[in-house]
């Protein structure tokens, strides 16, 4: 139930009110919708951009949906991914019955939806408003986490699944309240369990069940083995969700994941049937109660037991013969040598955007030559270096394309465009390129040449076989046969060379269930190095060309691959520590090697018979997925009066359409107040329109609103900046009645608004950042007003607001700068009142309401407003601690805290603008970085301001509080 309390703000100028359009009855569903929503993977670090402006739907609108169904299931997949829908169907009905042997079954049908417009692979479910599943078609590379799996939709699809199942129980009086209110995300206690225990047994499933994934990988188990090592096993506080520091967003997999197979082993598989029961039937973030009733110890001391069993098991690693070259952590990738010596690579941390690293000889300190977005390999040729990046394709997609770079850095070029390529190395003669280029189902070789400036070139396909993904692809050093990863689908993951000429095959390394990664040719073209996890976390293996006779490197660091070979003869790879991956090196000249560990070929998976028919589908319909799953209560007080109803929302299962509705009944008036919403969000623009009446108190009798407003936003979307445009119209007519003023009044003001905005940000925020460290952000909004027709009255409004953000000493400290300005003209009856002060927040965003700038602390909003109005704001903001930590289970950690030093200026006037009238004020804000519910972020400020006033009416010392940044 929702109990709002709201107070009467004084307005100036009764016709110019301005209604928001979000409501906190919206603001909770979307904020449980939020917390209900179980993602799937864990992704690399990666920078968000600070307040972008996010609009438009889920999917490429060029992208044209079909749907299959069976039993229990309806998958939804668009041209090109017939026959993987079809191969689809057959899995999920299979696995549905074992995991639902394991866990139960859920309640009705399972919305899935197969698309591929990204090159990362992922999937997400949620059970709100009913059951549904997106599924990345795109399989990882080997080398990657969640990269062991000889078959990815079905493994995907088990975790997913699993999600599904897990997340929908609901027992006890909860349970029996969904047969009222339908699927209120309060009402389900498993959505509210830490992160640990949602994508553990998740992840526990998909190893469960397909014997690959995540749990049996050496490189995944490492992430817990080198921690307990190092005395750095994460408490349950840290490992539920909103940790920065490594293991990071992998952190509620990883321990998660072993703590589920630590119960399993010493309690049995039916154990985590039976806590996934007790704990639906638990209040909302009361689940740990839950683990005493099934294994009759408390949580605590079950993990206790956990930890302490992988102190004792910690690795005793080989002895260390390398070189660390770097210190980042996190993610490093990719080194690749210019024949000078210097070392080229790239890195992905909370510190900053990816990017592009040099290390020259002699050397220590590495060099930033430029940003990259995540990406897999890096090639030299010439003066440049050759890379993949990702970049958003068509506001939605996520796609790799090859780029080059001038080696002492600049700005990067494009080779290719849309053609997601990826994984470049360049021949000997420095024309010619080899690459992978992602196709449904299949990931091909292909070739290229380098285009001249300006220009684009198109990869030709050199070898595609049907569910076949080829990755890592590297040229010998004449330039006549190429090395690289080949696995089928169901098979093992093998190291081939390919004839650059004729595109033949031969398979040099193959059979067994480890992964094989990353070949790179020795200089004389007699042997390959490549990374495999035969013998547990990745190693360095060699194979000779000739005989196919393999070896193992020693002394190596734990985790080794991506070999690298130096002018000078070092070997240079990526290894792992407890703070994340790193550069290590050694002489090749003088390298250990060994025997590796026997492999049993009868053990290796089988190529799947590539035999499935496609299956044509009927054409995707919204409307089964669109009638409302749920409806909540709403219960609010508006001056003095008690308002009773509800409210309820709905959307399809491709988010092309979304709805929200809310109705309530005024005591003792009994009149109704009602809202509704909708967005439609197929193209790329998106439209949008409400409706809503209102009745409020108004001096002695009260106003009756109808409001009508509709518009549209066509959003830009770029890795580095985002952008967005809004049209709209709205309308409002207000009742004004008032018997008992003298005179009485009974009188009708209606206006007319047309509504244009533009806001555009490439402010970007990082893991470890205290608020947007660089770049900034400029929104522009205009109102055009007209009152009733045939009156001529007519008003204007306008508004800019324009921020910039300063990396400063010490790390992660600001120097953020923001200029707003507003001003309206014409009939004052119609025009609005605009407030320069007040405590904040004023985050990004169109906002056409009398605060929209406002910002001056130590002042009461009400306190500075005029028909104009500016402000100035500057802060030095500066981190103070990075605690990360919360108590147990309960949902909230305190990530960081941080302070900032300001300056505020600001003035509102009506006619002319009288320098001697500017208010100021200066003064120090505490602010405490939390993390809500395992993953909504939320800042607390408290603060205290000097004021300066001129009029003398408001000086001294003033202390306020806020939630959310200033700006």
């Amino acid at each position: 139930m929702l109990i709002r309390a709201s107070t009467d703000a004084a307005s100036r100028g009764a016709t110019a009110r301005s209604h928001p359009g979000r409501g906190a009855v919206f603001a909770l569903l979307a904020l449980m919708l939020v917390l209900g929503a179980a993602r799937g993977r864990a992704q690399a670090p990666s920078p968000r951009l600070d307040d972008a402006p996010s609009a438009g739907g889920r999917y490429d609108p060029r992208l044209r949906f079909r749907t299959i169904s069976t039993a229990r299931f309806d998958i939804h997949f668009h041209q090109g991914e017939e026959r993987l829908a079809a191969r689809l169907a057959g899995i999920v009905e299979e696995v549905a019955g074992e995991v639902d042997r394991h866990l139960g079954a859920p309640r009705g049908r399972v919305q899935v939806v197969l698309v591929d417009q990204s090159d990362q692979s992922n999937g997400w479910a949620t059970v709100f408003p009913y059951n549904l599943i997106e599924l990345a078609a795109v399989p990882p590379a080997s080398r990657s986490t969640i990269g062991n799996t000889s078959d990815w939709l079905r493994l995907v699809f088990i975790h997913e699944y699993t999600h599904i199942v897990h997340l929908e129980k609901s027992r006890g009086w909860l349970g029996g309240l969904t047969h009222v209110f339908g699927r209120v995300p309060l009402l389900y206690p498993n959505l509210f369990l830490p992160g640990w225990q949602v994508e553990g047994i998740a992840t526990f499933e998909e190893s469960r069940v397909t014997g690959e994934g995540r749990v049996p990988a050496g490189d995944f188990r490492m992430v817990l083995e080198e921690a307990a090592a190092a005395r750095r096993l994460l408490p349950l506080d840290r490992a539920g969700g909103g940790l920065v520091d490594w293991p990071s967003g992998n952190a509620p997999y990883v321990y998660g994941a072993y703590f589920h197979d630590y119960l399993a082993r010493r309690y049995g598989e039916a154990s985590l049937s039976r806590l996934a029961e007790e704990t639906a039937g638990s209040l909302p973030y009361l689940g740990a109660r839950a683990f005493r009733q099934v294994f009759g110890r408390p949580l605590g001391a079950l993990w206790n037991d956990f930890e302490s069993e992988h102190r004792l098991a910690a690795s005793t690693a080989e002895r260390l013969e390398a070189t660390r070259l770097t210190t980042h952590g996190f993610a490093v990738a990719a080194p690749a040598f210019a024949k000078d010596g210097r070392l080229f690579y790239s890195v992905a941390n909370p510190h900053g955007f990816p990017a592009l690293m040099e290390l020259a000889p002699g050397r220590t300190a590495p060099r930033r030559l430029g940003s990259r977005y995540h990406g897999e390999r890096i090639a030299i040729a010439g003066g440049e270096i050759v890379f993949d990046q990702l970049e958003v394709v068509h506001e939605v997609g996520l796609q790799s394309d090859l780029y080059a770079m001038p080696m002492v850095g600049g700005a990067a070029r494009r080779l290719t465009r849309e053609a997601r390529a990826a994984e470049p190395d360049v021949a000997p003669d420095g024309r010619t390129m080899v690459c992978t280029v992602q196709e449904p189902g299949r990931r091909i070789l292909a070739t290229l040449q380098m285009p001249e400036r300006g220009r684009t070139a198109v990869p030709v396909p050199l070898v595609a076989e049907a569910s076949t993904e080829f990755s890592s692809p590297r040229f010998s050093a004449d330039g006549r046969t190429i090395a690289a990863e080949r696995r089928r689908l169901g098979g093992p993951s093998e190291i081939v060379v390919v004839d650059a000429s004729t595109g033949t095959v031969r398979t040099l390394v193959g059979g067994g269930r480890d992964r094989k990664a990353g070949p790179v040719w020795l200089p004389d073209g007699s042997s390959i190095l490549f990374a495999s996890d035969r013998d547990g976390p990745f190693g360095i293996y060699q194979v000779e060309v000739a005989t196919g006779a393999t070896r193992r490197l020693l002394g190596a660091a734990r985790g080794a691959q991506s070999p690298a070979l130096s002018p000078d003869g070092r070997l240079v790879f990526v290894g792992y520590t407890a703070d994340g991956y790193d550069l290590f090196a050694l002489p090749l000249a003088a390298a250990r090697w060994s025997a590796p560990a026997a492999s049993d070929p009868d053990s290796a998976p089988a190529p799947l018979p590539d035999r499935v028919e496609a299956l044509p589908g009927r054409a995707y319909r919204p409307w089964s997925t669109l009638p409302p799953r749920y409806w909540v209560p709403v219960i609010e007080t508006r001056q003095g009066q008690v308002l009773a109803g509800a409210a309820t929302g709905g959307g399809d299962a491709l988010g092309r359409h979304a709805y929200a509705a809310s109705g309530s009944w005024i005591t003792p008036r009994h009149r109704p107040d009602w809202r509704l919403d909708y967005a439609y969000a197929r193209w790329w623009p998106t439209l949008f329109g409400s409706a809503s009446g209102t009745t409020e108190d108004w001096r002695d009798g009260d106003v009756r609103s109808r409001e009508l407003s509709g518009g549209v936003l066509l959003p830009v979307r770029r890795v580095r900046w985002s952008s967005v445009a809004l049209a709209g119209i709205h309308t409002e007519r207000d009742h004004f009645a008032c018997s008992a003023c003298a005179p009485a009044l009974d009188a009708i003001g209606t206006r007319r608004d047309l509504r244009l905005g533009w806001l555009a940000s490439n402010a970007h925020a990082f893991g470890y950042s205290i608020s947007a460290e660089e770049g900034g952000t400029v929104g522009v909004t205009s109102e055009i007003t007209r009152g009733r027709a045939g009156t001529g009255r007519r008003a204007g409004a306008g508004t800019v607001d324009a921020r910039h953000y300063w990396r400063v000493f010490p790390r992660h400290a600001v120097v953020a700068a923001r200029v707003a300005a507003a001003a309206t003209w014409g009939d004052r009856d119609l025009a609005r009142v605009f407030e320069a002060s007040g405590a904040g927040p004023q985050s990004a965003g169109f906002d056409f309401g009398s605060g929209s700038i406002a910002l001056l602390r130590g002042f009461r909003a009400a306190d500075v407003f005029g028909r104009h109005a500016a402000v100035v704001n500057l802060e030095y903001r500066f981190p103070i601690a990075w605690p990360q930590r919360g108590a147990g289970t309960l949902p909230l950690m305190l990530r960081s805290l941080h302070g900032a030093l300001f300056v505020d200026a600001g003035h509102a006037w009506d006619t002319a603008f009288r320098s001697g009238a500017i208010r100021r004020s200066f003064g120090a804000e505490l602010s405490a970085a939390t993390v809500l519910g395992y993953s909504l972020p939320l800042t607390m400020t408290a603060g205290a301001a000097w004021r300066d006033d001129p009029s003398g009416r408001r000086r001294g010392w003033a202390a306020f509080g806020r939630l959310g940044r200033a700006f």
